[in-house]
């Protein structure tokens, strides 16, 4: 009989079906397909019960002879092997029930009833329960054995693990769609790049006024304006440190446009690019004219907008790092901001607002 250490080719080959699973129905198609090169079975399935009540809530299961109908009818609530398995969280056989409680058990008779002897099962446990991983032989088949029951808690941690793996997957999956509806409905082009020019994602507007031809490797044509301006700003953020930079660049047409390059916060070497027309009555680079703010404190939150650090706002201002703190708080008070991104999206807000008639 095969065991997982007598077939290492076999449990190879589940455990790298397992690793490149990336959403549940794989991990669910991978565990069916490989686990019998692993616990030789003739019927295996996977369980999700509900903690507590133990409830069904999803099967998945390759067997036959109506076994799993059988055994949902009259033998899950008489399974001593199912009950001991989710209050020990351990793998365990028939054979290791006592006193004979296999054989008078409701589980025993629906497994006979689709021609099956033996069962085994394992806990399937990911950051909330999830259930187990099953398997039944019959009678021409040997009982489990020592290694099939370690082989079976290994299967489940596989498992376990893939599921919180796809879990994960499937979650962002879900914030990324939710996130790319969000800037397609945005009126105003959106373009996200790493920081080597590649475009991450056009937005539905930047695609239909802008539809600049991309490299095989997603990289912007240095020929185009706009994709020349983008690259420029990239070796801004890296070699200046700089979170903000603007140009105006000619769109379609000929028409000038506005592309605010934003740094994108955090560890993510990405930055977003976002386009607007040019308005006749606000230059592009220019902070509006905010009475509220002091001369110094428009030249400090002008420095801002330009996307400078502390420092080289202090360097080129002539003042200390502290002094351009203290303006900072000010132009936050006044102008009824949090933070620099605020600030920066007042500025960048207001000089794009349409002129007064």
């Amino acid at each position: 009989m095969s065991t997982i250490s007598e077939s290492p080719r076999g449990a190879e080959r589940f455990a790298l079906s397992l690793q490149s699973a990336l959403t549940r129905s794989e991990v669910v198609d991978s565990y069916l397909t490989h686990v019998r090169s692993v616990i030789p079975a003739g019927a295996v399935g996977l369980y999700q019960l509900e903690e507590g009540s133990g409830r069904v809530l999803d099967v998945h299961a390759v067997a036959s002879g109506g076994l799993l109908d059988e055994y949902e009818a009259y033998g899950r609530d008489d399974d001593p092997v199912l009950s001991r398995v989710i209050e020990g969280r351990t793998a365990l056989d028939s054979s290791r029930v006592p006193g004979g409680q296999w054989d008078r058990c409701g589980a025993r008779q629906a497994l006979g009833a689709a021609s099956y002897r033996h069962s085994l099962l394992a806990p399937v446990a990911t950051s909330a329960f999830f259930g187990t991983v099953n398997f039944a032989r019959d009678a021409s088949q040997a009982p489990f054995s020592d290694a099939d029951l370690i082989a079976a808690q290994s299967v489940a941690e596989h498992v376990g693990l893939a599921i919180e793996r796809s879990r994960r997957f499937e979650a962002t999956a879900q914030r990324a769609a939710l996130i790319e509806n969000t800037f397609d409905r945005l009126d105003y082009p959106v373009i996200i790049t790493d920081l080597c020019g590649r475009v991450l994602f056009f937005n539905r507007s930047a695609r239909r006024e802008w539809p600049v031809p991309l490299g095989p490797d997603g990289s912007l044509p240095t020929s185009d304006g706009l994709a020349r301006a983008i690259i420029d700003a990239s070796v801004e953020f890296t070699r200046e440190g700089r979170r903000v930079v603007t140009r105006t660049v000619s769109g379609p047409g000929g028409k000038e446009v506005i592309a605010k390059t934003f740094r994108l916060a955090g560890s993510t070497a990405a930055a977003a690019t976002v386009l607007f027309e040019r308005s006749g009555h606000q230059p592009a680079d220019r902070l509006p004219d905010w009475e509220v703010l002091t001369r110094r404190e428009r030249d400090i939150a002008q420095l801002v907008s330009e996307g400078l650090t502390t420092k080289q706002i202090a360097e080129r201002a002539f003042v200390s790092e502290n002094t351009v703190k203290q303006h900072l708080k000010r132009i936050y008070a006044k102008t009824d901001v949090a933070n620099r991104a605020e600030l920066i999206q007042l500025i960048w807000a207001s000089a794009h607002a349409p002129a007064p008639r």
